[in-house]
């Protein structure tokens, strides 16, 4: 199998290429790790306008013809051409306009993708579909008034067993993500609040919860009210790991009503795991 030239290598030629049109020729050192790859490349393929000697040169001039000689090898090798972006395509797209896979790079298959809890369950193939996984681009998002992050994967499948009472007649619900669809809510989130509508947070009052609401965007926190919460809160369920979230907790300034929250989490240090509020009446609760 003929070896490729790196990303590396195709996105030093790809930011040159524009200077070389604009100048006919651009010089390069040879020292340079990326020069040293695509000549060593070139002189494989017997590219004219190569030689051995190149490399023993200090500098090397790049020519818009050789340039379209590299690109023409690679398509016609099946190999990604240099001068397409392949990090900004999905696998499948990339696979279109090259044979050559190159995993490491790309958009990858969940990237852009997001699970949705439906408000009612839909009927697909008579099966009841309650959530959905979906490209988050594909989202009506001007259709929805205000977007709900769930933090745990159980309790996102689970909504039914929580009582929410959501101050929004259109919410979108989506799950926060892991490694797999972390990036897709990051995403669609910077989107949604470009539309200056509200963003709530429905997770563990613990360190590490408290801490994402604060600093990621988020209006509010979906919680029981004060009261509820004191009584079943716990030092056990706030981890040890999560201290060195504290301080800059306390330090925060929020709003009225969640002082009483914020008192309780950094100076009893006590929290509530999101699974332990099932069968409380939860409330959102502004945090600035």
């Amino acid at each position: 199998m003929q070896t490729a030239l790196s990303p590396a290598a195709c996105l030093f030629l790809r930011q040159l290429a524009p200077k070389v049109a604009a100048k006919g020729r651009v010089k390069k050192t040879t020292s340079q790790k990326a020069v040293q790859e695509v000549l060593n490349w070139c002189l494989t393929q017997q590219l004219s306008g190569v030689s051995a000697s190149c490399l023993q040169r200090p500098e090397f001039y790049f020519e818009s013809a050789l340039l379209q000689q590299i690109a023409s090898v690679q398509q016609a090798l099946g190999q990604p051409d240099f001068r397409i972006d392949i990090s900004s395509l999905s696998r499948t797209d990339a696979a279109i306009i090259s044979t050559f896979e190159q995993k490491s790079i790309g958009i990858k298959p969940r990237q852009q993708r997001v699970l949705v809890s439906l408000a009612q369950p839909q009927l697909v193939a008579g099966i009841a579909v309650q959530v959905l996984d979906t490209d988050w681009q594909q989202l009506p998002l001007a259709q929805f008034d205000a977007l709900l992050v769930v933090e745990n994967l159980d309790c996102f499948y689970q909504l039914h067993a929580f009582t929410l009472a959501l101050p929004c007649k259109q919410p979108l619900i989506i799950y926060r993500g892991d490694k797999l669809y972390s990036k897709g809510c990051k995403a669609l989130k910077t989107a949604w609040l470009k539309q200056n509508k509200p963003a709530l947070y429905f997770g563990d009052f613990d360190a590490k919860g408290v801490s994402i609401a604060l600093n990621e965007g988020y209006s509010a926190m979906l919680l029981p009210e004060f009261a509820a919460l004191q009584q079943h809160a716990s030092p056990a369920m706030l981890p040890d790991k999560q201290l060195s979230f504290i301080a800059a907790i306390k330090a925060k300034p929020v709003a009225h009503e969640f002082q009483p929250y914020q008192q309780l989490l950094c100076q009893q240090l006590q929290g509530l795991r999101q699974q332990n509020m099932q069968g409380m009446a939860l409330t959102f609760i502004s945090l600035g």
